[in-house]
């Protein structure tokens, strides 16, 4: 690569700092520590302003992906409730529960899944309904 002369004037403090700075970098004269600034600094200049234009590109991705990961919970949500829905209407026509029976399972289902945060397993369901056989809502 052909390299261009240039003429460079520092003041007397500069060029102090720029003699201590070379004894701690890698370099072997003052030109090749310039050339290294000056890379260095154009190099800062161009991240500066890419992100510039990156901060809304990455932004505007975000957005995009959280949109489509929104949808198809949504999504999911809808069958879910759907299949929740069948089920509900299975169980009353078939049990033809009382209405005062229903009051107080819901609230006791809701208290039940505050509790757990949600999360409940089969198996420790069927236990607690083995301890509280005899329980009425």
């Amino acid at each position: 690569m052909k390299k261009e002369r240039f003429n460079t004037y520092l003041d007397e403090e500069l060029s102090k700092k720029m003699t201590a700075a070379m004894e701690l970098s890698d370099v072997s004269s003052e030109s090749e520590f310039i050339r290294n600034a000056v890379e260095f600094y154009v190099g800062y200049i161009f991240m500066d302003r890419s992100s510039e234009f990156l901060a809304p590109v990455i932004t505007d991705t975000m957005k995009e992906v959280q949109s489509d990961y929104e949808q198809k919970v949504s999504e999911m949500l809808f069958k879910v409730a759907v299949e929740v829905s069948k089920t509900n209407h299975v169980l009353t026509d078939y049990f033809r529960f009382p209405k005062e029976y229903l009051k107080g399972f819901t609230a006791s289902v809701a208290k039940e899944v505050a509790e757990t945060n949600g999360i409940i397993h089969i198996e420790d369901r069927a236990k607690m309904s083995e301890s509280h056989a005899e329980t009425d809502y």
